[in-house]
């Protein structure tokens, strides 16, 4: 896959995982209201369904783009820096829960 198309879904990943930490910022200011925040609750487990969904599509991006040094250069950026974001909110979950 060359031209256009690895261009597109390299940009593609790119714009998924800008809105994966839009939608991360936008959750972790949310405030708590009535019954126990249950909201927020189903709105981080949407958000990791969503995180775990876009990872596989940046392993299929990187896998794609494999033969464009730059690209894959960039996706492979895209995907550890997606996954270390996810890293940090999951160690953070963890550790409110131990708490």
């Amino acid at each position: 896959m060359h031209g256009p198309m690895t261009k597109a879904l390299a940009g593609f990943y790119l714009l998924l995982v800008l809105a994966l930490l839009a939608a991360a910022v936008s959750i972790w200011r949310l405030h708590c209201e009535s019954f126990g925040c249950m909201g927020i609750g189903v709105a981080w487990i949407a958000w990791a369904a969503s995180f775990l969904l876009v990872l596989g599509i940046g392993l299929f991006t990187r896998s794609k783009v494999a033969s464009v040094v730059s690209l894959a250069r960039i996706c492979k950026t895209i995907w550890w820096v997606q996954l270390a974001v996810g890293s940090v909110l999951l160690i953070i979950w963890v550790s409110k829960r131990a708490a």
